[in-house]
């Protein structure tokens, strides 16, 4: 590959040049989120003639009913069964170990909880092969707000409240899509008054729920119908949400706690949430797209953020550093899926996907847009432009692509090299 410097580059420059170049030659780590291959709480009780044998038999279920997990935590309900269960000799070689709590033994049984980790490439291999879509992009936190609706009134802080109380017991969720429930106190009925929670008013739902760490909003409707049912009512409200609404109606449990009741119904919603997210996320085997973008650059840590979020997201399959200047960078990303899922996963790392002039400008969340300068770049080369409608936003302008080799450029490429494969 050809580097080539028209002058001696200062400071920022040639520290970006530096970086970039160890983009394009080297193959980058796998960041991979290793939590999301790992299944924990899993229950094993087995019988034999003896303890070890037990305990061997035991641990063999465990690893079966992890992987049974994983497959639902990743893989759409209705695909679930086009995974083939695999052999015991299979499952061990997937598994990279294991632990154990809880452990419970006699002379002939042996009881504990697994937490069984899986090995990310294999596992991602046994999906590829199955043909089933599946989805790795974990959402950043989501916030639910529980609105019960009895006797015609919407209820959300006002006591007694059995849906919010049976959302306070939800036990961790293991998926992909973490849910944070509000603890009802004064800063929350001063931040979201019920009547602003039913009207699905987003700056009041993004205020709540950002001081919670949260980004997104899950309006959670309940409505008790007769014989038991509970009708549910779901919508997400966020840059990651959608216009979508889910409704649903489910049977509640046998208790005469309503509490206890709804517990059935709130399982049920935090699965239509990740549902719905999968789906929005999947990745296809065989369907893959590029896409350009141009990364303002204002600093080194700006711009390794985007290459260390570019290596850590398993929707991208690889990418290439088209050229590098002075205040931004033009890059191919080949992604499987489409750019709507680029953009969400992107937002899940605090980084947002723009239209701009031709391609997509990629830019860290609450950096400001650079504007376009307006000067023309050459003929028949690349353009990273702003979005058209950007002028009068705040931040630095900045000229389209140059020519290669001009003063302002450094020069990555042409090259032959192929791009930089992203290792999951």
């Amino acid at each position: 590959m050809r580097h080539t410097l028209r002058r001696e580059l200062p400071g920022l420059l040639r520290v970006l040049a530096v970086a970039a170049l160890a983009l394009v030659s080297a193959a980058p780590s796998a960041t991979a989120d290793a939590d999301l291959f790992t299944v924990a709480n899993v229950p094993v009780d087995a019988t034999a003639e003896t303890a070890p044998t037990a305990r061997d038999r035991a641990i063999a279920q465990g690893r079966r009913l992890a992987f049974q997990r994983l497959v639902a935590r990743l893989v759409p309900a209705a695909q679930t069964r086009q995974v083939p269960e695999p052999t015991d000799a299979e499952l061990q070689r997937m598994v990279l170990g294991f632990e154990v709590a809880g452990e419970r033994s006699s002379a002939v049984r042996w009881i504990a909880d697994l937490t069984v980790a899986f090995d990310p490439a294999a596992v991602r291999s046994r999906l590829r092969a199955s043909g089933a879509p599946y989805a790795e992009t974990r959402s950043l936190p989501v916030l639910v707000i529980p609105i019960y609706e009895t006797g015609g009134e919407p209820v959300l802080w006002r006591e007694p409240n059995p849906w919010r109380a049976a959302w306070s017991e939800l036990p961790p969720p293991g998926g992909l899509v973490p849910v944070v429930v509000p603890y009802g106190d004064v800063a929350d009925i001063r931040d979201l008054p019920p009547e602003q929670a039913a009207a699905g008013d987003a700056a009041a739902l993004t205020k709540i729920a950002e001081r919670y760490g949260a980004r997104d909003a899950v309006i959670a409707r309940a409505r008790p119908r007769a014989g038991n049912a509970i009708e549910l009512s779901v919508q997400r409200i966020g840059p990651s949400g959608t216009d979508r609404t889910l409704v649903e109606t489910v049977t509640g449990a046998g208790d005469l706690d309503e509490t206890r009741r709804l517990a059935p119904a709130v399982s049920r919603t935090v699965a239509m949430v990740e549902e719905a997210w999968k789906q929005d996320n999947l990745i296809r085997p065989g369907f893959e797209s590029r896409i350009t973008a141009t990364v303002p650059i204002d600093s080194l840590k700006r711009w390794l953020t985007v290459r260390e979020t570019l290596e850590g997201l398993s929707i991208v399959a690889r990418y290439q550093v088209l050229h590098l200047m002075k205040r931004e960078a033009l890059i191919d990303v080949w992604v499987n899926g489409d750019a709507e899922q680029f953009r969400l996963a992107l937002a899940q790392r605090d980084l947002e996907l723009l239209p701009g002039d031709g391609d997509y400008i990629l830019k860290q969340r609450g950096q400001p847009m650079p504007t376009p300068a307006a000067s023309a770049p050459a003929p028949g080369l690349p353009v990273g432009g702003a979005p058209g409608g950007a002028s009068g936003s705040s931040g630095p302008a900045y000229a389209p692509a140059p020519a290669y080799g001009t003063s302002d450029t450094v020069i990555i490429g042409p090259s032959t090299a192929p791009p930089v494969t992203v290792t999951q």
